[in-house]
């Protein structure tokens, strides 16, 4: 039987070749056997990739698995065809690194790492396994905003933006609207003042001659 873990765990982390954001979602388990899935984006080159991939290797569960198999696409910009650049890795698990890549392709996966990590449960599922690899990355590029041939480019979360721009400037946007809208209002509440000073004025005048 097949069950899944629909968890999704994500953090940003530093590299050599910039900032990443990691996430690990949802755990696919057949018959004993557990398959994870693990991205990192923006990867812009096939360095930064494998510096991505070798960031997730060190993922306790990768430790725990008995492969964990790799694959990368990286697109570059211009031209009417972009290049592309991609590589898989199997580690002992025929053909699984190279299903990966293909599904990988299949949805034009852009500027992404992806490792899906394979824990043997000790019952032969055949090609099971291969709809299991593919599944699992490819609803995790889809849970955290993938479009096909641009990458992962929306924001979520806490405000953080995806692919590495920096933070949105909510919070200063927002405090200087409310600083317009006190000073708006202290400005009205002191013209109030001013125009009842005067009104008091005119007529403390009109009784005066009133009275004269």
């Amino acid at each position: 039987g097949l069950s899944t873990d629909t968890m999704v765990l994500r953090s940003r982390r530093s590299t050599p070749h910039g900032t990443i954001e990691i996430a690990r979602g949802e755990s696919a388990n057949c018959d004993g056997s557990i398959f994870t899935a693990q991205i990192a984006w923006p990867v812009r080159t096939k360095v930064a990739a494998a510096a991505a991939i070798a960031l997730l290797l060190q993922e306790s569960v990768c430790g725990a698995a008995d492969h964990n198999m790799t694959a990368f696409r990286v697109c570059s910009a211009g031209g009417k065809r972009p290049k592309v650049e991609k590589g898989y890795e199997d580690d002992g698990e025929a053909r699984g690194g190279q299903r990966l890549l293909g599904a990988l392709t299949k949805i034009a996966a852009a500027d992404v790492a992806v490792v899906v990590s394979r824990v043997y449960g000790g019952v032969n599922i055949g090609k099971r396994r291969f709809e299991l690899i593919a599944s699992t990355a490819t609803d995790l590029l889809l849970a955290v905003g993938h479009e096909p041939g641009k990458g992962i480019v929306h924001s979520w979360g806490d405000g953080h933006a995806l692919g590495g721009s920096p933070p949105p400037a909510v919070a200063p946007v927002a405090a200087a609207v409310a600083a317009g809208g006190k000073k708006r209002r202290r400005g009205a509440e002191a013209a109030a003042e001013a125009e009842a000073a005067r009104r008091a004025q005119r007529e403390a005048r009109v009784v005066q001659i009133a009275s004269a």
